[in-house]
């Protein structure tokens, strides 16, 4: 990602003075107001007026600030136990800390993608992130997991997340899928390098194919299919077999 933020001279020295501790609450004092899908809603940088000492806001919502890294031990406090909702896209991230999501337990929406296609002037601050830490498959709360436009390449093992009904991973060089939960209502895989089409959907990865409950499901050609579009996606497959 070219368009890290820049800062200047007084700015970077400040910051590589700072703790790791600091630097969180730096981070943290820039979040803003709002509700994670209140996207018209949402105030400026800095709106939700934390300061340190104060419980860190149920909605954290952290995206297009261009940060370019996460401090290490982001995640990893027992202050972040109250954080139900994260937003960190639109920040250049190319990684997560390995314990990130460590005190994260009772997250339910997690933004990791966007802000828009990556191949669009909206899509410039796009996170980079080529692989997930493993914790992310502990999160028993999850229920949405955004991480479209980035360069993953596998999803670590999510089966185990029971409650997770969305998943974004379109525009992502995926090469395989690990096991998803049955729980999925929404899975998007548009711009991915996997198999599968509305005609053909017996080539889809077969843990995609063992998805019954599918609502919306977007192929790697963009095209959907689903039970909110009259084409579930148990029908298709036994018709492939008759």
């Amino acid at each position: 990602c070219d368009s890290i933020l820049i800062l200047d001279a007084f700015a970077l020295e400040r910051m590589t003075a700072l703790s790791n501790d600091e630097k969180i609450d730096e981070l943290l004092r820039r979040s803003r107001s709002g509700g994670i899908h209140d996207f018209g809603g949402q105030g400026p940088e800095g709106s939700a007026n934390w300061n340190t000492g104060k419980p860190i806001p149920a909605c954290l919502l952290l995206h297009d600030l261009e940060i370019g890294s996460i401090p290490y031990s982001f995640g990893s406090e027992p202050r972040f136990a109250t954080v139900t909702e994260l937003d960190l896209s639109g920040n250049c991230l190319r990684i997560l800390p390995p314990n990130f999501f460590e005190n994260m337990k009772n997250l339910r929406i997690l933004f990791l993608g966007g802000p828009g296609p990556k191949f669009t002037p909206e899509g410039a601050t796009c996170n980079v992130l080529e692989t997930l830490p493993s914790s992310v498959s502990y999160l028993a709360y999850l229920e949405h997991l955004s991480l479209h436009d980035n360069q993953l390449t596998e999803l670590p093992n999510l089966s185990g997340c029971t409650l997770l009904h969305t998943i974004r991973v379109d525009r992502n060089p995926l090469r395989t899928l690990s096991d998803l939960p049955a729980s999925l209502r929404v899975l998007h895989l548009e711009g991915c390098p996997l198999g599968g089409t509305l005609n053909h959907p017996e080539n889809l990865p077969e843990q995609v194919r063992s998805l019954t409950r599918l609502e919306d499901l977007q192929l790697p050609d963009g095209s959907h299919l689903g039970e909110f579009f009259g084409t579930p996606l148990p029908s298709l497959l036994a018709d492939q077999e008759r």
